[in-house]
């Protein structure tokens, strides 16, 4: 795809090896953020999620980039599927909570329902479809490894697509049995890039500041931070160019005490200092080794 003016911009200025001044645009323009959806968002991997998150069979839950979904849901035992959240109808989400149990995943526009492996079980006021085989949502490549849900978003197929290689690092084996001492999501107003700047060079503070023994990356969206018997794995999910949530996830051995959260959350007071210090220099917070990773990534041919 031809890239916006902007990406083109710092390109030329990491190529050149000097200062990188971005435009506004880079951080505010949706044609922008669709690029870097298209570009860089889907390639593999995702770190989604602890498997422990689909306990029952009928469990799912969601996970967004963008204007993408995926429904990650246990059909049963080890059958786990990530589905496209479109319905083949019309393209409406068949799965609108963030989390549950269900038997079937359901298009409120039209009616039409699925099985929890995205076979099309009832496509509702279309009786001429009686070959329903040939109807299933789009399967994402996925893998369980060490606990982990991953997810390959650049290998789409009506039948799961081939997981490929996964590089698992300094993850534990025992973190398959880990249990969910916490999980928190956080809602903010940031473009995704000063978010994962802040969030990939302080990953203690998952720990509240103490300090992390080890980072695993996963994709460009997706790491897990370790210490000691401790994990946490945090997600970032762009939203648009001014909206970014992001998950923690902290794990812990099995039998562990659940963490206690006693009184201010200090993400949240790095949040708000780090939002002031946007709103004072908004296109210079983000350091050259930012832009010496971004744009490569941008001007690569997408996966296929």
């Amino acid at each position: 795809m031809e890239l916006p003016d902007s990406i083109k911009a710092v390109g030329e200025q990491v190529e050149a090896g000097g200062a990188v001044t971005p435009a506004a645009e880079l951080f505010e323009a949706y044609p922008v953020f669709a690029a870097e959806v298209a570009q860089l968002f889907t390639r593999p991997w995702l770190a989604v999620d602890h498997v422990s998150r689909l306990a029952e069979d009928g469990d799912y839950f969601r996970a967004d980039v963008g204007s993408r979904s995926v429904v990650l849901v246990r059909e049963a035992g080890h059958r786990i599927h990530a589905l496209r959240n479109a319905c083949l109808h019309a393209g409406y989400r068949v799965c609108e909570e963030e989390s549950g149990r269900s038997d079937h995943l359901f298009c409120q526009y039209h009616g039409w329902s699925y099985a929890l492996d995205g076979r099309l079980t009832d496509p509702l006021l279309r009786p001429e479809l009686t070959d329903r085989s040939r109807f299933r949502l789009p399967h994402y490549a996925m893998k369980i490894s060490r606990g982990l849900i991953l997810v390959d978003q650049s290998a789409v197929a009506p039948e799961p697509p081939p997981a490929g290689a996964v590089e698992l690092g300094a993850i534990p084996e025992t973190l398959a049995e880990a249990g969910v001492a916490s999980r928190k999501r956080y809602s903010t107003t940031s473009n995704w890039k000063y978010l994962r700047q802040l969030l990939w060079a302080a990953p203690e503070l998952v720990f509240a500041g103490k300090n992390c023994g080890d980072l695993v990356e996963f994709g460009p969206l997706s790491f897990v931070a370790l210490r000691g018997e401790e994990a946490a794995l945090v997600r970032l999910s762009p939203r648009f160019p001014g909206h970014t949530d992001f998950e923690i996830v902290r794990l812990a051995p099995a039998g562990a005490p659940a963490s206690a959260q006693n009184g201010a959350d200090p993400i949240e007071e790095v949040l708000r200092q780090h939002g002031d210090a946007i709103a004072a220099a908004p296109l210079g917070i983000l350091d050259r080794r930012f832009y010496e990773w971004y744009w490569p990534l941008m001007s690569a041919a997408q996966p296929q």
